[in-house]
């Protein structure tokens, strides 16, 4: 397979995804006219839906110019798997407990093997993630 169709297929696949979080995060609803737990996934969800567009016109573009194979990067392929697990558990063991075990995996799928380095981003990525939603912006946490 080409490499512009595998693109074509990824940012076509992204901005699928946008528009179900955005239609996911309809539900969430507003009492007021303030900014409330749905704006945020929403601009997330829009950012998916414009980026997702961008990179399926620049493929399709570049069609005729790039003939090179399409290949997977393993890297990648391991940061979609421990993503698409963490979805799926974080309803079943709670923010507290699958937030740092998929941090901690992540980091070193990626290659970070100094213990200091993975404890303090781990520690880090999933205190500004509970102030951010639960804190500030009042998304409940599943726990």
């Amino acid at each position: 397979m080409e490499i512009w169709i595998g693109e074509s297929l990824l940012a076509f696949a992204f901005s699928v995804c946008g528009a179900l979080f955005w239609m996911a995060a309809s539900s969430f609803g507003s009492l007021t006219d303030r900014i409330g737990p749905a704006h945020f996934p929403k601009l997330l969800a829009l950012s998916l839906i414009l980026l997702g567009g961008i990179n399926l016109f620049r493929a399709i573009r570049r069609r005729k110019k790039d003939k090179t194979k399409f290949s997977i990067d393993l890297q990648l392929l391991r940061g979609i798997i421990l993503s698409a697990a963490y979805i799926f558990l974080i309803p079943a063991g709670g923010y507290f407990i699958v937030t740092p075990i998929f941090s901690i995996c992540l980091l070193l799928s990626l290659g970070y093997r100094n213990p200091l380095k993975v404890a303090l981003v781990t520690m880090g990525f999933t205190i500004v993630a509970y102030v951010l939603f639960y804190k500030i912006l009042s998304v409940p946490l599943p726990v």
